[in-house]
């Protein structure tokens, strides 16, 4: 629904036609969505919450994932296991050390699975709700659920974790 308070354009005509000085979105929908405090701020008005680049990397399970190693957080191995970054000038993770995250073919997640030990999540870092997320308990099941994890949220990035 475009009339709704998911809708960045929305909030901000408001903001702009009430005069506000600043915005707070409350949860979940448009206060976890970057384009709002960067539209927000294009405008000159403030967004109670944080920048856009945080929310970049925080709302994305690979970088948030990269960010917390590069902060000494013990994780569950998964593919990016002993990634590092510094954020770049924008606050975001570097694309070179992302990728480094993902997996892209079944021969690479095969190659991860064995490394961080089974059973596994498949996971499409966009998907949600169910969308784009296997388990797997054995290397003989991990080219079909490859497959599917990637058909199911077509063009986002995959990456793999270890279940405890």
């Amino acid at each position: 629904n475009v009339n709704n308070y998911a809708n960045v354009d929305l909030i901000c005509e408001i903001a702009e036609q009430q005069g506000v000085d600043a915005v707070w979105p409350g949860w979940g929908h448009a206060s976890e969505n970057p384009a709002l405090p960067k539209k927000l701020k294009a405008m000159g008005k403030v967004f109670i919450g944080p920048t856009s680049p945080v929310m970049s990397v925080l709302g994305d399970k690979i970088a948030a994932n990269i960010l917390a190693q590069t902060a000494g957080v013990p994780c569950i191995p998964w593919s990016g296991d002993g990634l590092d970054a510094s954020l770049s000038e924008d606050g975001t993770i570097p694309d070179e050390v992302f990728k480094k995250g993902c997996v892209f073919t079944v021969e690479e997640a095969k190659e991860a699975a064995e490394r961080i030990g089974f059973p596994i999540m498949i996971k499409a870092s966009e998907g949600g709700g169910g969308k784009g997320i296997r388990m797997v308990s054995k290397i003989e099941d991990i080219e079909t659920n490859f497959i599917q994890v990637q058909n199911e949220v077509v063009g986002s990035p995959i990456f793999m974790m270890q279940l405890c």
